[in-house]
């Protein structure tokens, strides 16, 4: 029985198995350099006007795929108050996290074979169609349905993670990336503050704004992307094989394990912060996941043929990419926890409005904006910046900085300047950490594969947020559920505050209802002051358990990346792809020297 590998090897003509068993991996496109510094530049690797072209596009596409999740992670509570009100509106965010985890690995793998310009356009045409759906919601299931389809799309575009570092030499990956993680600044950095800004200055339906920004952004990514983006029109994976043939030898069987298993495995862990753990409604779909997982596992890895989830990413690969996962997860953690809990944290600690929330989130994008550029533009240029170190870096950083976060305080001086400090630093590490990751998964994996490679990472990361959404989600609704009451009753009731109206308090309190809770029988400024500063103090104390939470698991990635390996040795001159409307063509003299051709 032969391995996808093997019929790779045969068709290429080339020993690309080499380095499997913790060996650098050498691409077959330098091949007879196995020096970096003996390597002069190899043919394609000078950046011509179609490569800048195409790059332009992709990092249009990389935006478009953020730009509608960054501005309403802050606003899901206002976008439930118009639409709804429900007791399920954090499905908004949810939705997308999980949609997206299906459809990285989907469409990277599928790309790698089918070749990555069609599933880029697709992912515009979807991400127009969820924005479309947005526009039109006229209440809130329709706003989450919104999030799953733009899910689908987003997993479609970010194909652009993979699809720029292959048009330039190894060597300038880690600086690709920096770029990457820098383009996205408008939205990482300015996201909340501009869905504060439309929902507080642009009446009850400004959060459509930003959906019309979406649909505005596919149109313009669809069209760059149509005219400037011609890679090969079939992937490296394809082999001698024609797209009919590769498509009727596709692993369906272990792309349905993968893919509804990791959508049961999400929607459970996402049911299980809302429900009890043991109930069926939460236990069937996270069992059912669980199974289909480790089926799909044991499908790649003893029987399927020709198996859709290369198995020469793992196979002798525990320390250059197993455990690159392990800290992506927890990188992941630490992401969505910062993108969704800080506007939590800001109105319920702080009592912030939709502009505070923005403002406050603004060191924290600008921290994981450095973090990333930083990190691309330093990784493996000096003994210090070795790949692996940079994880250990990256971790240690974002260990430090949670641990701190879970000292923040409702009232001082210096509160909010501590913590947006802090926030800085947090992001910080999240950033250098997940650009880190890219470009050694990327060093790590054979040219056919970096898609595959690249978009697991993403569909990991994605996995590891939902994970942490949920037991953050159910660390706060639990202090509140045990120590709001106990809280304000004891703050109020010594006022004259009647016991039995408690109840109505605490619930007006914690939906931010403070003109209903000042409406309450017996109600004076005195009362009101006390309980809110209550509730403030219950908000701290839930943070301060998700914080705790939060630095544990970072200092686990600690770990992990002590125990990764060093894949700097792969910085060559190699250029995976080259472009079909390239016209301008580098030849290598026999003196090494380079030249231009028409």
């Amino acid at each position: 029985m032969s391995t996808r590998k093997e019929s790779l090897e045969a068709s290429n003509g080339a020993a690309n198995g080499e380095g499997f068993d913790e060996k650098p991996i050498i691409s077959q496109a330098s091949e007879t350099s196995r020096s970096q510094d003996e390597q002069t530049d190899a043919p394609d690797g000078r950046m011509t006007k179609a490569k800048w072209l195409a790059c332009a596009a992709l990092v249009l596409s990389y935006n478009t795929s953020f730009q509608q999740g960054a501005t309403i992670g802050s606003i899901v509570k206002s976008i439930d108050e118009v639409l709804g009100p429900t007791t399920y509106y954090n499905w908004i965010v949810s939705a997308s996290t999980i949609t997206i985890s299906v459809a990285l690995p989907l469409s990277g793998g599928l790309s790698d074979i089918f070749g990555r310009r069609y599933f880029v356009l697709i992912g515009c045409i979807i991400g127009m169609i969820a924005a479309i759906v947005a526009i039109c919601a006229k209440d809130t299931p329709t706003i989450i349905a919104s999030s799953v389809i733009a899910g689908l799309g987003a997993g479609s575009q970010q194909i652009a993670l993979a699809a720029v570092s292959e048009l330039i030499p190894n060597k300038h990956r880690g600086k690709a990336q920096a770029i990457l993680d820098l383009s996205i600044l408008p939205w990482s950095v300015f996201g909340a503050l501009m869905g504060g800004a439309m929902v507080t200055y642009h009446g009850k339906d400004g959060f459509r704004i930003n959906f019309y920004i979406g649909l505005a952004l596919n149109v313009i990514c669809f069209v760059l992307t149509w005219f400037w983006y011609h890679p090969p029109s079939a992937g490296l994976r394809l082999g001698n094989q024609t797209k009919k043939q590769a498509f009727a030898k596709l692993d369906w069987s272990g792309v349905f394990l993968l893919n509804s298993g990791l959508l049961l495995l999400l929607v459970g862990i996402s049911l299980g912060g809302e429900h009890a753990w043991t109930s069926a409604i939460t236990l069937a779909p996270l069992i059912v996941g669980i199974v289909e997982l480790i089926g799909f596992w044991y499908w790649e890895w003893k029987i399927a043929t020709m198996p859709f989830m290369a198995r020469e990413l793992f196979s002798g690969k525990f320390r250059t990419f197993v455990l690159f996962l392990v800290v992506d997860f927890v990188a992941g953690m630490g992401l969505y926890s910062a993108a969704v809990f800080w506007a939590q944290l800001v109105r319920g600690v702080w009592e912030g409005n939709p502009i505070e929330v923005g403002l406050l989130s603004l060191p924290g994008g600008f921290g994981g904006a450095a973090g990333g550029f930083l990190a691309g533009m330093l990784i493996g240029k000096h003994k210090f910046f070795k790949t692996n170190h940079c994880l250990i870096y990256g971790t240690i950083i974002k260990t430090i900085a949670d641990y701190s976060l879970a000292l923040i305080q409702p009232t001082g001086n210096h509160s909010k300047s501590f913590g947006m400090g802090i926030g800085f630093l947090s992001m910080f590490g999240t950033g250098w950490t997940s650009v880190s990751l890219i470009v050694c998964v990327q060093l790590a994996c054979l040219d056919e594969d970096i898609g595959m490679a690249t978009l697991i990472l993403g569909a990991v990361r994605a996995v590891g947020g939902s994970v942490a959404v949920t037991v953050y989600s159910t660390l706060i609704n639990s202090t509140l559920k045990n120590e709001a009451g106990q809280r304000i009753g004891a703050a109020v009731v010594p006022l004259g505050y009647p016991v039995k109206a408690l109840a109505p308090l605490v619930t007006s309190l914690i939906n931010e209802n403070i003109i209903g809770a000042s409406q309450l029988p017996g109600m004076t400024h005195e009362i009101l002051s006390a309980a809110r500063f209550a509730l403030q103090q219950t908000w701290t104390k839930a943070f301060h358990h998700v914080y705790i939470a939060s630095a544990s698991f970072s200092a686990v990635s600690i770990v992990a990346a002590l125990l990764t390996k060093d894949v700097s040795s792969n910085m060559t001159n190699n250029v995976a792809v080259r472009l079909q409307n390239d016209t301008k063509k580098e030849v290598t003299e026999e003196n090494g020297s380079v030249v231009r051709a028409p």
